[in-house]
């Protein structure tokens, strides 16, 4: 197996085509045969998965890459399956069979998101139930497409989570990354004051975006912030021990990356993790938001399905500007 050396100096394996039997139908899947860095991802042929009742199969047009996917690859993220393990959740493709008469046709152009713990997105064909997709919105590209439905939907799913209405003061930690740059646009969308935070080279594209107030992360003279009603912490560790202060009494903390640290929590401030799920009607109103101008899809790069290994390692650096996908 050939490799090449990064610009940290470490060395990242290629991912390398494993052959499957000829007598079935085969697709190209990026998979792994046990947990590790990004070398022990590997470009293989499998079978063609087949849908079961209630699900579409899919022509992979484009995958999302999150960082779950690395946390994943790594083994941070649990799965009852046995390896070789597929990877990947965001999927944007076109129909070519289904199993009911409801929702999309053959020939139709979707967008959605598998269940976690079940990867299988970096691949030619992905089987999902027809409640987790949603028509493509007509304004994105297949590339833009992938890039939205786990991070819109956890943006979604943790402004719902936090009952976020018209008048109320959102903070969004990490603002201008994947889940980041959705929450401020969708909190925007339902007339909240929104406040957030990114390094300086993405203050400006927080204010594009419509956020009220953007606030340099790494700047250790803050402004001071007046208690909010929300915060949305994208980040973890010390992010969210200090969103605490940062809240009103009767205020909502939204965490996304680990659990609640209960040595910090305050009397009277609800807090809980959010864990996305697929929801196709959810995804159906983003997509009304996005053709409508109202939300805006950042993508950084779109790489080839080779190149998964180089794309985990890039969302590793936790510097990457809305999202990066995987175009097939």
């Amino acid at each position: 197996m050939g490799s090449v050396r990064t610009a940290h100096g470490r060395r990242r394996q290629r991912c390398r085509l494993v052959p499957a039997p000829l007598e079935q139908p085969v697709m190209r899947a990026v998979t792994i045969s046990r947990h590790g860095d990004e070398s022990v991802l590997e470009l293989t042929e499998q079978p063609v998965p087949a849908p079961a009742d209630g699900q579409l199969l899919i022509q992979v047009r484009a995958a999302g890459v999150n960082p779950v996917d690395w946390k994943f690859r790594e083994g941070a993220v649990g799965t009852d399956r046995r390896f070789p393990l597929g990877m990947g959740w965001d999927v944007a493709g076109t129909v070519v069979a289904t199993t009911t008469a409801d929702g999309p046709a053959v020939g139709d152009e979707v967008y959605g998101m598998l269940p976690l713990p079940y990867a299988g997105a970096y691949q030619e064909f992905a089987v999902l139930s027809v409640s987790a997709v949603a028509a493509k919105p007509v304004a994105l590209s297949f590339a833009q497409a992938a890039a939205v439905p786990l991070a819109a939907l956890t943006a979604w799913q943790s402004l719902d989570a936090a009952q976020v209405t018209a008048g109320q003061r959102v903070l969004i930690h990490g603002g201008a990354g994947g889940v980041g740059h959705f929450a401020v646009q969708l909190a925007k969308a339902r007339g909240a004051h929104v406040t957030a935070t990114a390094s300086p080279r993405n203050l400006g594209f927080l204010r594009r975006l419509g956020v009220d107030e953007p606030l340099d992360r790494t700047a250790h003279d803050q402004p001071g912030i007046e208690p909010v009603d929300v915060v949305i912490d994208t980040v973890g560790g010390r992010t969210q021990q200090e969103s605490w202060r940062l809240l009103r009494p009767g205020g909502a903390l939204i965490t996304l990356p680990e659990p609640i640290d209960e040595r910090y929590r305050i009397p009277g401030i609800t807090a809980r993790r959010v864990i996305v799920a697929p929801d196709g009607e959810a995804l159906r109103r983003i997509g009304q938001l996005i053709d409508s101008g109202a939300v805006q899809v950042e993508v950084q790069d779109a790489l080839p399905l080779e190149k998964a290994a180089e794309a985990q390692l890039i969302s590793r650096t936790g510097q990457v500007r809305g999202k990066l996908v995987l175009s097939l």
